[in-house]
């Protein structure tokens, strides 16, 4: 029945944001915890569905959501029994700010461990006069002797200063 809390809002949302938004109210109709206060998860999951970071797992999204809401409880009930919630909904956001904290100092954290897929493509550099050793692959063991060889012979024929460092 709390679920109805955010339907209405999941459907405003873009695809990619609906599609991961609904696995975790899955994730937290799963949860008992749920159950101790499910006003209080749906109220605060709806007032960051638009803002939040999507880039954590969706299970820790949940759990770090339940954590929030537990440790916050008193002033989120606070909140949404004062009159000022009914003219401002957006008032909750004096809490929930810390919740999208707490999302953002993970994604950074999971960022900074290599957890999450920026799209960036690996991006391999070159400087000139290049070694035969730097275009073969150094798992291909064959290879990667014609090259030294390569080398070798190049170096012998070379009788000017060496440039780049090794």
């Amino acid at each position: 029945m709390h679920k109805r809390i955010v339907e209405k809002s999941l459907k405003t949302l873009d695809a990619e944001r609906a599609n991961y938004f609904n696995d975790v109210v899955g994730y937290l109709e799963e949860l008992p915890q749920t159950a101790s206060f499910p006003n209080l998860v749906y109220l605060s999951l709806k007032d960051i569905l638009d803002i939040a970071p999507i880039y954590i797992e969706k299970k820790a999204f949940a759990l770090l959501l339940l954590k929030f809401v537990t440790h916050h409880q008193v002033q989120l009930q606070k909140i949404i029994f004062d009159k000022e919630y009914l003219y401002d909904p957006n008032c909750l956001r004096k809490v929930t700010k810390l919740l999208i904290d707490a999302i953002v100092d993970q994604t950074i954290q999971g960022y900074e461990d290599g957890q999450i897929d920026t799209g960036e493509p690996l991006v391999q550099k070159y400087t000139y006069p290049y070694r035969a050793t730097d275009l073969v692959d150094p798992d291909d063991d064959e290879a990667v002797e014609k090259a030294m060889e390569e080398e070798r012979r190049r170096q012998a024929a070379y009788t000017g200063p060496e440039r780049r460092r090794r």
